[in-house]
């Protein structure tokens, strides 16, 4: 019986150190890192416009911007725009047609100009954001009143 139980008592000994030793190392956590889009985000800020040209159809000065200096693709989606992938920010696929009653009493126009120049001034209410307060009037603020203009007419053309 002793001799049983000794040879039990080893068994587990030896079964505990093999497990103990069979471990491997720590598991580190990865330490997290700026998503690609808070990147461009923050490279929009820090980056000078380009001039709008003073002459030119202002909805395709509008989409120039979208797509190019402005950096509103890197946020906002629109589906006929290949670039226009954002995800963070509304989706602006319809909001030519759609911002005509964001904001009773105030024309589509006027609601775009001051989503663009105040973001938080007024959100409507269903308007979903991956990233709440992400876009501040920080973001726009280097855009002149020509090319804010361009912009606020090629979104009146997305319906």
């Amino acid at each position: 019986m002793k001799k049983s139980l000794l040879v039990v008592l080893l068994g587990i000994l030896l079964a505990t150190v093999s497990c103990a030793s069979a471990q491997t190392e720590p598991v580190r956590v990865q330490e997290p890192t700026i998503a690609p889009t808070a990147e461009v985000v923050k490279n929009i800020v820090t980056k000078a416009p380009a001039e709008v040209e003073s002459s030119g159809d202002p909805v395709k000065q509008g989409y120039d911007i979208f797509t190019g200096t402005g950096g509103c693709v890197a946020c906002h989606k629109i589906e006929n725009i290949p670039t226009a992938i954002g995800m963070v920010g509304p989706e602006l696929t319809y909001i030519g047609t759609d911002s005509e009653t964001r904001q009773p009493g105030v024309s589509a126009k006027d609601y775009l100009y001051e989503s663009i120049r105040e973001p938080q001034a007024f959100v409507p209410e269903g308007v979903e954001r991956s990233v709440p307060n992400l876009m501040t009037a920080a973001i726009t603020a280097r855009l002149t009143e020509d090319e804010v203009n361009a912009l606020v007419a090629f979104l009146l053309e997305q319906k």
